[in-house]
C-alpha cells in the first residue's frame, strides 16, 4: 500500500548534519511518498525469499514521478537475486530507510555478485545493515560486494553498515557521475574480504606464479595485495591476474621460492574507484574495522575529506590513497583530519601517488607487523611520493614533509622544490651549488630547507639569480662550509627584499 503526500518521521523538521549537507548539495528533493516495503509482500523474518517483493517495489518507487521513500520496518530481509535499481529519470530521488542497522538487514541466501546495485542521484540510506553474509546458514559469505553503486552523485549515507562480504563492503564504480556524496553519523565498513594463504608461489621480479592456487576464481583483482614474510618491505600491490599468477608492484625484493609463506589480502570496507567524476567525497566518523586488506581505498580524482573515524584491524592499511598504477593519474587534494588508527596489519596510511595531502594529527601507535609507528606508519609501497612539495604531516605539532633526493650533481635548483637533500661523492672536485628561486610573488611566508648529508669535502653555494642573498647580491650568494648532517634554511624578507640563509654548523 502506498501512502501520498504524508510525512514520515524522518520527513519533519529536524535539521541534522547530513541533511543540512545534502540541502546545500543537490537541489532534488525526495517527495513525500512512503514505499513500506511489507506492504508488498516483504516478510522480513529472514527465513522467506523477499527478493520478489522487494525488486517489485524498488521497480515502482523508482519509476514514480518524484521518487519517493523505500522504508523497510525492522527484519531480516533474505534475497535469493541481486537487487537492482533501474536506470530511470534522474529527477525521481529516491531514499532507503530501515530502522537502524542493527534491527534492518538485507542479506543474501544464494551466492551473488552483490546485494545492491545502486543507482540515481540525490536521496539518502539510512539506517540499513547490507549484509555478505547468510545468517541462517553459518553466516557464510556469499555476496562477493554488499552494494556496489554507479552513478550516486549527492547521496548521503548515515547509519547504514557494509559488512561481511567476500570482497567489498560498498564499491562506488568508475562509471557515471559519483560526486559530492556524504558518508556520515557512524557509516560501518567492517569484516568484508579474505584472505588466502599458501606456500605454492614462485617467481623473481614482478610476477608470481601458483603450482595450486587459482587467484582469479577466488576474487583476486588488480588493487588487492599480497604479503610475503615480515616487516616493513613484506607488503605488494597487485596489477594484474590471470588463472595462475599474478603481477606486482613494486617488484620483489628478492625471489619467492615455493615452500615459502605467503598471504594474499583482498576487500577493503569502502572503494572508490577511479573515474572522471569521482570527486568530493566526506566522510565523517565513520568505521572502518576487520576488512582484509584496506578500510578505505581512495581512487576517486580529487576532494575527498576524511574527518574522525576509526580505522581499526584492517589486513594491511587503514586508508589506501591514489590509484596503485604507474600509469594513472594521481588522487589530489585530499585532506585526513584527527582520524583514530589502531591494529591495522602494515601500515596505517599508504600513499601511492597523493598530490595535495594534509593528514592533520592523526593517532598512529605501531601497525601489528609492518612499519614502526608515528610518521612511519605512513608509508608507500615502492618509495615514489607523486608530489611530495604537496602532501604534509602535522602531527603531535610537528610538521613533516617529505624530501626528494636530487640525483648527484653540482647544481640544485630549488625553484619548483621547498626541500632537497645533497650528498656528493667524497671528493668531489666542485662545490654544491643551490641555486634559489625568484622573489615570492604572495604574501604568506616561504621557507626553503637543505638537508646536507655529505657536502662532499667542499663547501655549499647558496645563490640567487634574480634577488639578493643575506643582503649580497645573489650571483654573489653566501657560501657554507664543507661538512656532513647539517641543515641550511633560506626564508624570504619583504623588509630587505632578500632571501635569509642560515645553517646548522656542519659535522666534520
Amino acid at each position: 500500500m502506498t501512502y501520498a503526500n504524508q510525512n514520515s518521521k524522518t520527513d519533519l523538521n529536524l535539521k541534522s548534519k547530513e541533511d543540512l549537507i545534502r540541502e546545500m548539495w543537490n537541489p532534488k528533493k525526495t517527495s513525500g511518498q512512503i514505499f513500506n516495503v511489507k506492504s508488498f509482500g516483504a516478510k522480513g523474518d529472514g527465513v522467506a525469499d523477499d527478493w520478489r517483493s522487494l525488486q517489485e517495489v524498488i521497480d515502482k518507487v523508482y519509476r514514480t514521478p518524484g521518487g519517493g521513500n523505500l522504508f523497510f520496518p525492522p527484519g531480516t530481509y533474505r534475497i535469493s537475486k541481486p537487487l537492482e535499481v533501474p536506470v530511470v529519470d534522474e529527477e525521481n530521488v529516491v531514499s532507503w530507510l530501515g530502522h537502524t542497522p542493527y534491527s534492518t538487514r538485507i542479506v543474501p541466501s544464494e551466492e551473488m555478485d552483490y546485494l545492491v546495485r545502486m543507482r540515481g542521484s540525490g536521496g539518502s540510506i539510512k539506517g540499513i545493515e547490507f549484509r555478505g553474509n547468510d545468517p541462517m546458514e553459518g553466516f557464510v559469505k556469499r555476496a562477493m560486494v554488499c552494494m556496489l553503486a554507479t552513478d550516486i552523485s549527492d547521496k548521503t549515507f548515515s547509519n547504514t553498515s557494509f559488512v561481511w562480504a567476500k570482497v567489498h563492503g560498498l564499491q562506488i564504480t568508475g562509471e557515471g557521475n559519483n560526486n559530492l556524496c556524504v558518508f556520515d553519523r557512524l557509516c560501518e565498513f567492517a569484516h568484508n574480504g579474505q584472505v588466502y594463504e599458501g606456500v605454492d608461489g614462485s617467481g623473481n621480479t614482478d610476477k608470481i606464479s601458483f603450482m595450486a592456487f587459482n587467484p582469479k576464481s577466488k576474487g583476486v583483482h588488480a588493487g588487492a595485495y599480497l604479503k610475503i614474510g615480515k616487516g616493513e618491505g613484506s607488503v605488494y600491490h597487485i596489477e594484474s591476474v590471470t588463472a595462475n599468477s599474478i603481477k606486482i608492484l613494486p617488484d620483489l625484493r628478492k625471489p619467492l621460492k615455493p615452500g615459502t609463506k605467503y598471504s594474499i589480502h583482498i576487500g577493503c570496507g569502502l572503494q572508490t574507484d577511479r573515474g572522471n567524476d569521482n570527486n568530493v567525497y566526506g566522510i565523517y566518523d565513520c568505521h572502518f574495522i576487520g576488512n582484509a586488506a584496506a578500510g578505505l581505498m581512495v581512487r576517486g580524482l580529487y576532494g575527498h575529506h576524511i574527518q574522525g573515524g576509526n580505522f581499526d584491524s584492517n589486513g594491511i592499511a587503514g586508508i589506501h590513497i591514489g590509484s596503485g598504477m604507474l600509469t594513472t593519474t594521481p588522487a589530489y587534494s585530499n585532506t585526513i583530519v584527527h582520524p583514530y588508527f589502531e591494529g591495522n596489519g602494515y601500515a596505517h596510511v599508504i600513499l601511492d601517488y597523493p598530490a595535495g595531502l594534509s593528514i592533520i594529527e592523526p593517532l598512529l601507535p605501531p601497525p601489528t607487523d609492518g612499519t614502526a609507528g608515528g610518521v612511519a606508519a605512513i608509508t608507500s609501497l615502492r618509495n615514489v611520493y607523486f608530489d611530495y612539495e604537496s602532501t604534509s604531516v602535522t602531527y603531535q605539532g610537528q610538521v613533516y614533509r617529505y624530501i626528494e633526493e636530487m640525483p648527484e650533481s653540482s647544481l640544485y635548483n630549488m625553484e619548483n622544490e621547498p626541500r632537497v637533500a645533497i650528498k656528493q661523492s667524497s671528493n668531489s672536485k666542485e662545490p654544491a651549488v643551490v641555486k634559489l628561486p625568484p622573489a615570492p610573488n604572495h604574501k604568506f611566508g616561504e621557507v626553503l630547507e637543505v638537508y646536507v648529508e655529505d657536502s662532499g669535502g667542499q663547501p655549499v653555494q647558496v645563490v640567487c639569480a634574480t634577488t639578493m642573498v643575506n643582503n649580497k647580491p645573489g650571483k654573489t650568494g653566501v657560501e657554507v662550509p664543507e661538512g656532513i648532517g647539517y641543515k641550511i634554511i633560506a626564508y624570504y624578507s619583504r623588509k630587505s627584499d632578500s632571501w635569509m640563509v642560515s645553517y646548522t654548523n656542519p659535522l666534520t
